[in-house]
């Protein structure tokens, strides 16, 4: 039963991304935008609903208007490849991702479609010149908010990694403030990616083939960062917030509705 349905999802998931990236691709060259948003992104953000029900995801947000108005920077944790679809769901988000992206078949379209900013980590030497620049991005535009993994990669635990403060150093240089937000998979064994070494498909065969279950994305605390903040101090203090958050949960159950009234 689980081998049909996990074959039933998969096939109804491949013809939807065919479709999203096919929509989004041709949109990328129509000049218009909606709320400040290209329609390509649109197409994406829109296709990401029914796609998540095929696979057999439900998605919960009990305050989605703090993602929806914000302005500037989200910064999650980041356990799954899934993570992109969860912070697309709600509204057209864009993503720093790393530059290979770029490269991936179908993925890399989207991508750029949706006007990812996408980061050559190859040469040390240019960081400081690379957060300049995305600093200036974020300056210049502010919606549709920017989300950015302050991790840096998938967790393969279910843990946080520590928080990368060059994330936070963009966030001073900016000024733009960022939202605190934390996914958490109902079925975090089957979402999370354990292993380099585990190759995509056995991934996605082993979520197609589980029982329907929730994510939740839940809006935290939103930080206006100050030009004399120390980005070391904001990325311990963010990890902090996001990781008693995660723990709380685990401790108090499945629904984390208190979680918007703290």
């Amino acid at each position: 039963m689980k081998t049909l349905r996990g074959l039933l999802r998969m096939a109804a998931a491949a013809t939807m991304v065919m479709g999203i990236a096919l929509g989004t691709t041709l949109l990328a060259w129509v000049p218009i935008e909606i709320r400040g948003i290209p329609v390509s992104a649109w197409c994406f953000s829109l296709g990401v609903r029914p796609l998540m029900r095929a696979l057999g995801i439900r998605f919960v947000c009990d305050d989605p208007q703090r993602v929806i108005e914000h302005h500037g920077f989200i910064f999650p944790n980041h356990i799954s490849f899934f993570d992109t679809l969860v912070m697309s769901y709600l509204l057209p988000t864009r993503f720093l991702s790393k530059a290979e992206v770029r490269k991936y078949p179908l993925i890399g379209r989207i991508a750029t479609a949706t006007g990812t900013i996408f980061l050559d980590r190859s040469d040390k030497s240019q960081r400081a010149n690379v957060r300049r620049t995305i600093a200036a991005k974020i300056r210049d535009k502010q919606y549709p908010p920017l989300v950015i993994f302050p991790e840096g990669t998938r967790n393969p635990e279910d843990t946080l990694l520590p928080f990368r403060y060059g994330v936070f150093e963009i966030a001073i240089d900016s000024g733009a403030p960022y939202l605190l937000c934390a996914i958490h998979y109902e079925d975090t064994e089957a979402m999370t990616w354990h292993s380099r070494d585990e190759s995509l498909m056995t991934t996605i065969r082993r979520i197609v083939e589980q029982d329907t279950s929730r994510v939740w994305l839940i809006p935290l605390a939103e930080i206006q960062p100050k030009p004399d903040d120390d980005p070391i101090q904001l990325a311990a203090e963010a990890r902090e917030v996001v990781g008693n958050a995660l723990n709380r949960i685990r401790v108090e159950g499945l629904d984390p509705q208190w979680l918007n009234r703290n």
